[in-house]
């Protein structure tokens, strides 16, 4: 990803209101452009810290940008505690916040001083350092042309009274007032109405997907209980909390003068253990997340207080659930609400349309998180016909071909990205990943794996959170002594509870699927248990953990699988029963409690819990029959 700074355009020209009446001249001016890729249903961005190379997320949700404490060691910055007792909040829970200051931060082409983030202990991964806040965006006008794999910054002159969605030449927009846009509250709030009532929202980028809160739901009459609603599973967010999502059928939804009718929206519980004091009083009844920005073309005026925007086409939310298939329904504008924008940047219709290879990838990536992947292929296709020697056009288009099933040229543009960038982990590790999940590409593939996965190991920060990874990897390959060293390393690189619950979670489960060191392998997942956040006495206090907070429900998974090897199998249904209870569609914790109760002589009920299982997970059989273990 590169940042190009476009410098000034400026273009002066008369405007007039729908009435024709002549009113003082408007301009936009373009500030600059910050590319953004689409990496499933997540915007990133690219800047540099002190010179080095940085990835970020584009979070408007995010009163203030922040990097992990990892990141900040990475990048050598001196992190700093906050006055008091600071506080960051999310839909997950509380994080203590520390502070860094970077001497030199380049964004959008021009490097800015002394730039102060805030630092928390939350791993991002590796896919970014941290997320890009709205205190780095705020400062003007900004355009969020996603699907396009771009945000553009304008300063309007003399715009005042006139509607600045400037590309909407013939195109329906829609306009909603922005409530207090000042220092007291950053987030991008304004209204919407569900089912005819009133219900506050927040434009966030940094969430995937658009939600509606519980409590807001249950206002309107819907709860978890009501016809068509579904259980989907759990989603966290900042801090270690994990919430309850559902889908809901919704009779309508409306945002200023844009509407859609008889579709469904995500419901979130958030845990009422955070609905404590101020955290709650700037909460939304509903977050707009990235399904939202991807379906329209959103320009924010602070200046004037509003957001302009027009629909793109596709699903307005929900994207890439398949319980929802065909359960989004496009939106309509009401009459009277649109019409013809008249700022003059310069720029005319279909202006946006890619000039170059990196415009083209940008767009498909947009496409791709949309679902969209024949237009998606078409446009990584043409970038990599303009670019043939680049490397994140055919890597990324590889990453397409594997999500729409086209495994065999996946696996032409992944050799080629590699011999275009040898040491690029990622390259590497999605070659690996595609011979070893389909072995029919290439039944002679295993030298290549380990030839891929050994590169990645070489070339990966002995901290790096590949190395989970990797360790997985490398079990699938058969390895069992490096799939444990590679969590050993990382293990000896993260101290902190929660990573250690981590890391000794992904060990249990890799022993407990080799069936190789299992008393160590229940070991581990004990004391990964003893150090996850929430964790009561009673959860711990006996081998057999009962109503599990929903973060550990994965690790009682993997004890579960350690106690049917074991064949202490009363053990492994009680963990199972525990996992199940937080999270009713886990396939391996079903398929698991099947094979123990089969073992049992409980046939109907085994069987019973095999078929759900598999209705939930097709290859759920195939992987626990790889472990030796069938009915």
């Amino acid at each position: 990803m590169r940042i190009r700074h476009l410098g000034y355009i400026t273009a002066l020209a008369a405007c007039s209101l729908s009435t024709g009446v002549a009113i003082a001249s408007c301009a936009l001016r373009q500030l600059g452009s910050l590319p953004v890729d689409m990496h499933g249903l997540a915007p990133i961005v690219s800047a540099k810290i002190n010179g080095a190379e940085a990835r970020f997320l584009l979070d408007t949700g995010a009163y203030y940008s922040i990097l992990s404490e990892e990141a900040a060691a990475r990048y050598q910055l001196a992190v700093h505690s906050m006055p008091g007792s600071f506080l960051l909040r999310g839909a997950g829970g509380d994080q203590q916040a520390g502070q860094t200051y970077v001497s030199s931060f380049d964004f959008f082409g021009v490097p800015a001083h002394n730039v102060q983030f805030l630092v928390i202990d939350e791993r991002f991964g590796d896919e970014y350092a941290g997320i890009f806040g709205q205190n780095l965006m705020r400062f003007t006008d900004v355009e969020y042309d996603l699907a396009n794999g771009i945000v553009r910054l304008f300063k309007p002159v003399g715009c005042e009274r006139q509607a600045l969605a400037y590309w909407a030449v013939k195109t329906p927009y829609t306009t909603i007032d922005l409530q207090y846009v000042d220092r007291s509250e950053d987030h991008l709030r304004s209204t919407a109405t569900i089912n005819g009532k009133r219900m506050t929202v927040f434009l966030d980028t940094g969430a995937q997907r658009s939600f509606l809160s519980l409590q807001a739901a249950e206002s309107v009459g819907i709860t978890p209980d009501s016809p068509g609603v579904k259980f989907l599973g759990f989603a966290g967010g900042l801090g270690p909390g994990g919430d309850k999502v559902w889908s809901a059928p919704v009779d309508s939804f409306q945002l200023g003068g844009e509407k859609v009718e008889h579709t469904h929206l995500l419901i979130a519980d958030l845990d009422p253990a955070h609905r404590v004091g101020e955290i709650w009083d700037n909460m939304p009844d509903m977050l707009l997340g990235e399904d939202f920005f991807l379906s329209h073309r959103v320009y924010v005026s602070y200046s004037q207080r509003k957001v302009y925007f027009t629909y793109n086409g596709g699903p307005l939310f929900n994207l890439t659930l398949p319980e929802l298939a065909g359960a989004a329904p496009k939106p309509t504008a009401t009459p009277g609400t649109t019409g013809p924008a008249s700022a003059a940047t310069g720029q005319q219709p279909d202006a946006d349309t890619p000039t170059d290879a990196d415009g083209f990838r940008r767009r498909g990536l947009g496409y791709a998180a949309t679902q969209q992947f024949d237009r998606a292929l078409a446009d990584l296709t043409h970038a990599c016909e303009l670019a043939p020697n680049d490397f994140d056009a055919h890597y990324d288009r590889g990453i397409i071909y594997t999500r729409d099933s086209q495994f065999k040229p996946a696996l032409q543009d992944f050799t080629t990205a590699i011999k275009l960038k040898p040491d690029d982990i990622d390259a590497h590790l999605s070659r690996a990943a595609l011979l070893q999940s389909h072995p029919d590409i290439d039944p002679s593939a295993a030298p290549e794996i380990r030839f891929d996965l050994d590169a990645a190991a070489r070339l990966a920060a002995p901290n790096a959170d590949v190395r989970l990874q990797l360790s997985d990897m490398y079990g699938t390959l058969g390895d069992y002594s490096a799939a444990v060293g590679e969590v050993d390393q990382w293990l000896s690189h993260h101290p902190l509870n929660a990573d250690q619950a981590t890391g000794l979670n992904s060990r249990c489960w890799l022993r407990a699927t080799g069936n190789r060191d299992l008393h160590e392998a229940l070991d581990d997942c004990n004391r990964s248990l003893e150090l996850r956040p929430h964790a009561t006495e009673a959860e711990l206090g006996s081998l057999i953990g009962r109503n599990i907070a929903s973060n550990n429900s994965d690790v009682l998974d993997s004890r579960a699988l350690v106690y049917l090897r074991l064949g202490s199998l009363n053990d492994a249904i009680h963990d199972y029963d525990s996992a199940l209870q937080v999270n009713p569609r886990l396939p391996t914790s079903l398929y698991g409690r099947g094979l123990a109760k089969l073992r049992l002589g409980k046939k109907t009920e085994g069987e019973a819990d095999l078929a759900a299982a598999e209705k939930l997970d097709t290859g759920v059989a195939q992987r626990f029959a790889k472990m030796g273990l069938a009915p």
